[in-house]
């Protein structure tokens, strides 16, 4: 399972006709069917148990059914148990952008500190997301800002990639480092620059961002704005702070 499984191509196999009670509690939480979940916890079956090495607690987290993630949590379903993939409930809820669901696992102890297979922490996927008011929380329960995924990208970079100034300016008062690269040598200023995002590149600006730098392939935050949806007045920022050509 991974972030971007379907649960229409890949569920267990529906013409098998006596699934094992894991395989059908598996199939009931991706569809969402709380009351056959419920009955097949009532005869005993495993809150833990998997298909392709992921819970049903992942499943429900991923395809948006809260009332089968509370349910599980209730029977003691292990909220920070990981698959192949490194991932954990709070992952997938945090990649699926659903705000309620994330708060239901935080508030059952879900890790935030532990990344993905690809180096991807729980804070950096809802940096993504923008969704600044848990990644607030994530903060003030010791997230680490500073964390890099496996090329190098931190949660600034993904919020301001994604134009969430917002999240931005939370993560900047956390301590999080403006002048940070990934491996491409790609900066948060840059990425705000190239979708033209003003408030993000005024933000960043503000906190020190260095207008010089330029990526392996020689781009520089100037040299996007040029291409980016508003031109003239990214570019008008950045020469104000000191950027030429």
């Amino acid at each position: 399972m991974s972030s971007q499984n379907s649960s229409d191509s890949k569920s267990p196999d529906s013409r098998s006709p006596e699934p094992t009670p894991e395989e059908a509690m598996i199939r009931a939480c991706i569809a969402g069917d709380r009351a056959k979940v419920a009955t097949l916890l009532s005869t005993g079956t495993d809150p833990n148990a998997r298909w392709q090495n992921s819970t049903g607690l992942m499943w429900s987290a991923m395809e948006n059914h809260a009332d089968i993630v509370d349910l599980l949590l209730k029977v003691g379903a292990d909220v920070n148990v990981r698959n192949d993939a490194g991932y954990t409930a709070l992952m997938y809820a945090a990649e699926s952008d659903r705000r309620d669901i994330i708060l239901t696992l935080l508030e059952k102890g879900a890790d935030i500190t532990g990344h993905n297979n690809y180096g991807e922490t729980v804070l950096m996927m809802l940096a993504r997301h923008g969704q600044t008011d848990v990644v607030e929380q994530l903060i003030k329960r010791g997230a680490d800002v500073a964390a890099t995924n496996r090329i190098g990208d931190t949660a600034l970079y993904l919020a301001a990639d994604n134009g969430h100034a917002y999240t931005v300016a939370s993560l900047i008062r956390a301590g999080a480092q403006v002048n940070t690269s990934n491996i491409g040598g790609w900066t948060p200023l840059m990425m705000a620059s190239a979708r033209g995002d003003l408030d993000t590149i005024s933000l960043l600006l503000e906190h020190g961002a260095d207008v010089t730098p330029v990526n392996r392939w020689g781009q520089s935050a100037l040299s996007e704005a040029k291409k980016s949806f508003r031109p003239r007045a990214a570019i008008a920022l950045l020469t104000e702070a000191g950027a030429t050509e």
